[in-house]
């Protein structure tokens, strides 16, 4: 999960909250690593021998999301030929993680309150409640506080879930973590297809720290994962598929190279990692001009065709 600072103050709120049975509130963008860190706290929880049981409240129909959570019984409605039993009994001794909880439909909250507070549910055409052993961890990249003051979320229901809530920040705020996980990665990628990539250049590296990574940990995870595929000793910038497009440029903006001044970076360092800022977005800036053309681009920067075609290579820019 890595070791920078944000992380672990968010390993310590994990283990603070892991042996009890709270519901937790786990918040963050897309890809941040919402879905590993219920799994960690289900496993350092006295329900580690339990099932981990994962809902992604945004990919069920609307229709059946409450036979999905709770299920129903034979002949509740048309083509109920079986009682089926919904997610809550299925992870009963365990843990219930209701992803994108954002998604939950208004007329289903209120079954999800009424469950959370009783620790009991009714089947769709039940004519008895079941309990509900189970603890339930949501996650959301959505500002719930905000859908609730908008009414797209009850307000009884978020105070519910929000008994204890982790904040899971964004890749790029924690870019000490960024060439561990992709060693990681690769490792893990190594082993999965039998390869021995050694690891990352050193302008390889420089790229992945200088990447704003829109798509979290996920993103680094498939890209590190493409890289390994068509690397044969170490990664080149060029086996990067990074996703910005040519028209934002990828890496930082002139404005954001440095968060803050800690004595941590040699100014010869600083002033290098912004010459490769800008030279990566002035190439893309001309090569967006030329719509790819890199003998133009060449002649517009008065450089020649290889130095154009090395730096493409080097910063790993998807241009034809």
């Amino acid at each position: 999960m890595g070791s920078s600072a944000e992380m672990q103050r968010v390993l310590a709120e994990m283990q603070r909250v892991a042996p009890t049975d709270f519901t937790v509130l786990i918040a963050g963008e897309t890809g941040s690593g919402k879905e590993v860190v219920a799994r960690a706290i289900h496993r350092m929880s006295p329900r580690a021998s339990g099932p981990f049981v994962p809902v992604d409240c945004g990919s069920i129909p609307q229709s059946l999301v409450e036979g999905e959570l709770f299920g129903h019984e034979k002949g509740s409605f048309t083509g109920a030929d079986r009682c089926r039993p919904g997610k809550f009994e299925v992870a009963s001794g365990g843990t219930l993680f209701l992803d994108e909880i954002s998604n939950l439909p208004l007329h289903v909250q209120p079954n999800l309150l009424r469950a959370l507070q009783d620790r009991q549910i009714w089947r769709i055409g039940g004519t008895r409640p079941l309990a509900a052993d189970i603890r339930i961890i949501a996650a959301t990249n959505q500002n719930l506080a905000a859908m609730v003051r908008a009414g797209a979320f009850r307000r009884d229901l978020y105070h519910r879930l929000n008994e204890f809530s982790i904040v899971v920040p964004p890749l790029r705020e924690r870019r000490g973590d960024i060439v561990a996980l992709a060693s990681q990665f690769l490792e893990l990628t190594n082993r999965e297809l039998k390869k021995n990539v050694l690891g990352f250049s050193e302008a390889t590296v420089q790229m992945l720290l200088d990447y704003r990574w829109p798509g979290n940990v996920r993103e680094l995870r498939n890209i590190v994962r493409r890289a390994v595929l068509l690397a044969d000793i170490e990664i080149e910038p060029g086996q990067l598929a990074l996703s910005d497009s040519p028209s934002d440029g990828g890496g930082p903006r002139p404005g954001e190279l440095f968060e803050g001044f800690d004595g941590s970076v040699p100014f010869k360092e600083m002033v290098r990692r912004a010459v490769i800022c800008v030279e990566r977005q002035v190439l893309v800036q001309v090569l967006t001009q030329t719509s790819g053309n890199k003998a133009e681009a060449a002649r517009l920067l008065q450089i020649d065709y290889k130095t154009i075609h090395k730096k493409i290579r080097d910063y790993g820019l998807c241009i034809g």
